[in-house]
């Protein structure tokens, strides 16, 4: 009789806790009190990417009207995110850089120049390697490895484009090495996702 009532309690506690969790933003109501580090989530891994490209570009002085292009859907991306993570800091200091940039950016700067060789910028096989190698590392350190399977396959495939001989023959010798340094990890990681997932 003890024991049911015992259990019976539990229970009732139980439903009390579901009820002030769900009260108080959900099950990933966590996620809104993170204020810094790395996310796993594919914006914020597309901002990085962005960042990044933006520093280059900037140092090899590439047509300004291109970089106000590429940072006209950054900007709104990290609004989205800073609603996602609003105690992130990280993000607000994204959001300071992207503006301040902007806001230099002269608006007559023409929007059809070309790129000077160098800036994979708008290479989608840069793009996406650089993207889903970094998200499909969280996702695999989050044990949600069908997902990271997914995005490491897609890094494999392009690293096997970025390969081909001359391909990154203009690309800066830092991006070039991360695509080696990183290719023979890629294929383990894919090799061993496929067995252990029996694909």
């Amino acid at each position: 009789m003890k024991t049911a009532i015992l259990v019976a309690f539990i229970g009732v506690v139980g439903l009390a806790l579901t009820a002030a969790e769900a009260r108080d933003g959900g099950l990933y109501a966590d996620d809104k009190n993170v204020t810094t580090g790395d996310l796993c989530n594919q914006d914020y891994w597309w901002t990085r990417f962005d960042l990044m490209m933006l520093d280059l570009a900037i140092e090899q002085r590439q047509p300004e009207g291109l970089i106000a292009v590429n940072l006209a859907s950054t900007s709104p991306r990290i609004e989205s995110l800073m609603k996602e993570y609003p105690r992130h800091e990280g993000l607000k200091q994204m959001k300071d850089r992207v503006d301040s940039v902007l806001k230099r950016i002269d608006p007559n700067a023409s929007r059809n120049a070309s790129w000077k060789p160098g800036c994979p910028w708008d290479e989608s096989n840069f793009a996406q390697a650089w993207v889903n190698y970094h998200w499909g590392k969280m996702e695999l350190a989050a044990k949600n490895e069908q997902q990271a399977l997914g995005l490491f396959d897609n890094v494999q495939r392009n690293f096997g484009y970025l390969t081909r001989e001359g391909r990154m023959a203009d690309y800066p010798e830092n991006l070039q090495k991360w695509v080696h340094h990183h290719k023979d990890e890629v294929d383990k990681t894919c090799e061993e996702l496929r067995q252990r997932l029996n694909r």
